[in-house]
C-alpha cells in the first residue's frame, strides 16, 4: 500500500483544511477540475473526461473515472494528470459506480443497462468476469469480502416495484443472497456498527424517500427510516452523521447512524445542491451543487461541525470528488511529559498482533485501544482491564466487534485514556 491510504486513515479525526488536492468530476461539461486546499486555487478542465462522467475513485496515484455514456472507466495518472487508458465495458452497459479492493488486486463496476456487475483487473485494464445481479444496478459498496449491489428496478413509466440488494461473496464472485428493499434504491454504505444503509429515493413525486438499515449478520433484520423527500447519494461521516443528497438538487438531509434520529429533515435541508457528498481525509464535508444545471456549479466545503469553510466554483454539474495526497494532520492529546509509546508486533501480521503501550501517569477503567478500517469506521474496541504504568499488552485477533475476520489491508489504532487520544499507528493485516 502506498502513502495515500495511510493519509486517508490517519486524518479522519481532524477538522482543519490541511494541504491536499481535490479532484472534481464535472458530468455536464465532461471535465476534471482540481482544487489545491493549501493555496485555495481551482484549476478548471485539467483533463477531458468521457460522456456522462459519474464518479471518481482514487487508489494510490491513480484516478478512475466512470464514463457511463462511453461505457468505460478512464484511468488517470494523477502525478502527471494524463489519461493512461480505459477499461472498456460492453457497449450499451452504461457503467455507473465502481470500487476497488484495498490491495488493488480487483475492481467491480455496475452495468446499469445489462443488469450486471463487471469484475476488472485495475493493472491490465481487462474485464475478467461478469456477475448477473438484479434489474438496473446503480450504487455498490464493499465491506470486507462482501459486495453490496443496489438494484433500482426503476421504470420511469411505472408501475413502481421494490428494488433489491444483491450480496456478492468476492472470494468467488458469486451472488449469495438478495434482499428486497423500497422503491428506487440507488446507493448504500455500511456504518461503524456493521449495518447497511440503503437509500430508496421513491418516485420523485408521491412516493417519498426511505432508508433501509439492514443488519449484515442477519439480512432479515432491518429498520426503515421514513426520511421523506427524494434522497439519492449517501455519505457516513466518522462522527456517525449520515448525509443524503436530495435528488431534486435542493440540499442535504442528515440523521444519526446510531439512534436514527433525523438531524436535517427533508422539509428543512442542510446547505443546497444534491450532486454528491464526500468527506476528505480530515473529516471535512464536500457538497456538490449544480445550481442551474447549465452553467458552472459549486462545491461547498464544511467542517465536521457544519461550519462553512469555503465555496469553490468548478465545472458544469459537479458529480463527484476524490481526494489525493493530503498532508498528515494528527490529533494527539498527550504531551511530551507523558512519555507515551505505542507499537504492535508482528507487523505485518496474519493471525494476530500484540499491541503494546506505556505512559507515565496512571490510567483508569476508561482505558481502551480503538481500531479503525480504511473508511474511518470503528472496527474494534479492546478494553484494558489491568492497566500498568509500564508496558501494557493486548492482542488483536484480526476480528471486528461481531467476531468476523476483517479483510486484508491497513488498519490504524490508538489508545484512549479518559478521553485523551494518542497518535494513531499503522497495523497491516495480510492473509
Amino acid at each position: 500500500m502506498k502513502k495515500i491510504v495511510v493519509f486517508a486513515l490517519i486524518c479522519i479525526f481532524v477538522q482543519t483544511l490541511s494541504a491536499g488536492t481535490v479532484y472534481i468530476v464535472n458530468g455536464g461539461d465532461e471535465t476534471l477540475s482540481k482544487y489545491d486546499t493549501e493555496t485555495g486555487t481551482v484549476t478548471s478542465n485539467i483533463l477531458q473526461l468521457g460522456l456522462y462522467a459519474n464518479q471518481i475513485f482514487i487508489k494510490d496515484d491513480i484516478g478512475y473515472v466512470v464514463n457511463s455514456g462511453d461505457h468505460n472507466i478512464q484511468v488517470i495518472d494523477l502525478i502527471n494528470e494524463t489519461t493512461l487508458g480505459t477499461i472498456n465495458c460492453p457497449i450499451g452497459s452504461n457503467p455507473y459506480w465502481m470500487t476497488i479492493f484495498p490491495d488493488g488486486g480487483k475492481g467491480f463496476v455496475t452495468g446499469y443497462l445489462t443488469n450486471s456487475v463487471y469484475v476488472f483487473n485495475p493493472e491490465t485494464y481487462e474485464i475478467t468476469d461478469t456477475i448477473e445481479v438484479g434489474d438496473e444496478p446503480e450504487g455498490l459498496c464493499l465491506d470486507g469480502n462482501k459486495l453490496y449491489v443496489v438494484n433500482t428496478k426503476y421504470l420511469w413509466t411505472g408501475p413502481f416495484e421494490n428494488g433489491t440488494i444483491s450480496i456478492i461473496d468476492t472470494e468467488d464472485d458469486s451472488v449469495i443472497d438478495s434482499v428486497v428493499v423500497g422503491i428506487n434504491p440507488q446507493f448504500c454504505e455500511v456504518d461503524a456498527y456493521g449495518r447497511l444503509h440503503v437509500v430508496c429515493t421513491g418516485n420523485y413525486a408521491d412516493i417519498p424517500g426511505k432508508v433501509y438499515i439492514i443488519n449484515t449478520n442477519d439480512y432479515s433484520d432491518y429498520e426503515i427510516l421514513e426520511i421523506g423527500g427524494s434522497p439519492t447519494k449517501i455519505g457516513i461521516h466518522e462522527n456517525g452523521t449520515v448525509y443524503l443528497a436530495d435528488g431534486m438538487g435542493q440540499g442535504y438531509m442528515a440523521y444519526d447512524s446510531q439512534t436514527l434520529n433525523i438531524i436535517h429533515p427533508s422539509n428543512d435541508l442542510f446547505a443546497s445542491g444534491g450532486c454528491f457528498v464526500r468527506f476528505d481525509p480530515n473529516g471535512n464535508i464536500y457538497l456538490g451543487d449544480a445550481l442551474d444545471w447549465v452553467n458552472n456549479g459549486v462545491v461547498y466545503i464544511y467542517s465536521a461541525d457544519e461550519s462553512l469553510l469555503n465555496t469553490i466554483t468548478v465545472g458544469v454539474i459537479p458529480q463527484d470528488a476524490g481526494f489525493y495526497n493530503f498532508d498528515v494532520a494528527v490529533d494527539d492529546d498527550f504531551g511530551e511529559e507523558d512519555l507515551f509509546s505505542l507499537s504492535n508486533y508482528p507487523n505485518p501480521f496474519s493471525a494476530s498482533t500484540t499491541i503494546s503501550f506505556s505512559i507515565c501517569h496512571r490510567g483508569t477503567e476508561n482505558t481502551e485501544i480503538k481500531i479503525y478500517n480504511v473508511k474511518g469506521q470503528l472496527v474494534k474496541k479492546l478494553k484494558i482491564i489491568n492497566y500498568k504504568l509500564k508496558i501494557n499488552d493486548v492482542i488483536w485477533n484480526g476480528k471486528d466487534v461481531n467476531g468476523v475476520r476483517v479483510s486484508s489491508g491497513i488498519y490504524l489504532y490508538q489508545v484512549e485514556i479518559d478521553g485523551k487520544k494518542s497518535k494513531m499507528k499503522k497495523a497491516v493485516l495480510i492473509k
